[in-house]
């Protein structure tokens, strides 16, 4: 029998902690939170930069792994807890897509949804992410056959890119399309979201 794991997660309300934590519920995993509330500083005591320098939250300790930057977190969590479920196995068809809609997701779907207003004429030139719509489009197109990213099969890339897909709908910076809110309220269904 393996031994529980020692999860210790730092977290505070006014991060994208809330992605870590469905995670960990996805894969009905104990962990201890520890309180890092950005609002009061608390990620900037010596104690948490040792864990995480940039002084950003969340982040996990397992054991002696460090694990910082959400999609990191998720990634690592599913490969190391869930592994051929929430995470395809190496040699799996759909271990291809579901690094690219990890990654997708923090790197060109979010500054493409969030950094238009900042740069509605960039074009996608001189960015790494693309323009609004093209991250819009990609990411709807992706999602039209359903139910999940991957199709019929959920997975952490659903937690990672399903986490900012429905607090950009929240904050009214999406189009509440049929494929988003139908993905959304499916996302939004699951017991380990709620």
């Amino acid at each position: 029998m393996a031994p529980a794991p020692d999860i210790v997660f730092y977290a505070s309300i006014h991060s994208r902690s809330f992605t870590v934590r469905w995670m960990l519920a996805e894969l009905d995993l104990p962990h201890r939170i520890v309180d890092t509330h950005i609002r009061s500083g608390k990620q900037k005591d010596p104690a948490y930069l040792a864990i995480n320098p940039m002084g950003k939250v969340p982040a996990i300790t397992d054991g002696g792994v460090v694990v910082t930057e959400t999609p990191a977190i998720c990634l690592y969590l599913a490969d190391r807890y869930g592994y051929g479920t929430l995470a395809p196995a190496v040699d799996d068809p759909a271990r291809g897509p579901y690094l690219r809609w990890s990654v997708f997701a923090t790197a060109a779907f979010e500054p493409g949804i969030y950094m238009h207003d900042r740069y509605p004429n960039a074009g996608g030139r001189g960015f790494g992410w693309g323009t609004y719509d093209d991250v819009r489009r990609v990411v709807e197109d992706a999602l039209r056959p359903g139910p999940w990213i991957l199709g019929e099969r959920f997975s952490a890339a659903d937690v990672i890119l399903g986490s900012i897909l429905s607090v950009a709908l929240f904050n009214k910076r999406l189009p509440e399309t049929e494929t988003l809110a139908a993905y959304n309220a499916r996302i939004t269904a699951r017991p380990a979201c709620q």
